[in-house]
């Protein structure tokens, strides 16, 4: 857990920054994997995730110390603003996308389609260049995959991306996506940008900052 820092950690809560190529879950010698893993081995007793992260997502998670709290702190997470960042192909422009999603068997991804369930993510454009734009991404909703699809269906996938862009994104050895900051009731819990992203954006031609 050295590589994995504590936002915040008081009232039965523990924040952290989750770190890129790691599971959310997964706390069993079996499945060593996972950040619930490393948390559990470090402190010695189990925490419980009230959300989760994709593998390579990095940014703020919540975790808590008493399984009773988990239905409560999703119902809170359900009023939360979630900010994410995220680097994308192209020029995008600042939009909403209220699309549904489903799961496809066949392509064994998450897809736009009119019978799944709603979906709805605002789009900021913080800066945009021809090849690229740095975005603020606020889901209103919490489906699986949900930011990723969303732009992609709208043409802008993220870099890095592998299972929506083709061809698989290579110039980035993860998706560039960040939980940047989760405000929930009276809290708020921020993660810098992780030095990868922060490279990438420089090289792109974007402040970090």
């Amino acid at each position: 857990m050295d590589r994995i820092r504590v936002l915040y950690d008081a009232g039965g809560v523990l924040v952290l920054d989750k770190p890129p190529g790691l599971e959310t879950t997964g706390r069993t010698r079996d499945d060593p994997g996972g950040l619930e893993h490393h948390v559990t081995a470090r402190l010695g007793r189990p925490v419980w995730p009230v959300h989760q992260l994709d593998r390579d997502t990095s940014g703020v998670v919540i975790f808590v110390r008493r399984k009773a709290a988990v239905a409560e702190w999703q119902e809170r997470l359900r009023r939360a603003t979630k900010r994410y960042v995220a680097i994308v192909h192209g020029r995008m422009v600042s939009e909403t996308v209220d699309a549904a999603l489903a799961y496809d068997p066949e392509l064994r991804r998450w897809v736009t389609r009119a019978d799944g369930k709603a979906a709805r993510t605002v789009f900021e454009v913080l800066d945009g260049r021809d090849r690229a734009s740095l975005v603020e991404a606020r889901p209103a909703t919490g489906r699986t995959h949900q930011i990723r699809v969303h732009l992609a269906s709208v043409g802008h996938p993220l870099f890095g991306e592998g299972r929506y862009r083709e061809p698989a994104c290579v110039e980035h050895p993860r998706h560039a996506l960040h939980v940047r900051r989760i405000e929930v009731d009276d809290l708020a819990f921020e993660a810098p940008l992780p030095e990868d992203l922060r490279e990438l954006a420089t090289r792109l031609g974007f402040d970090p900052r």
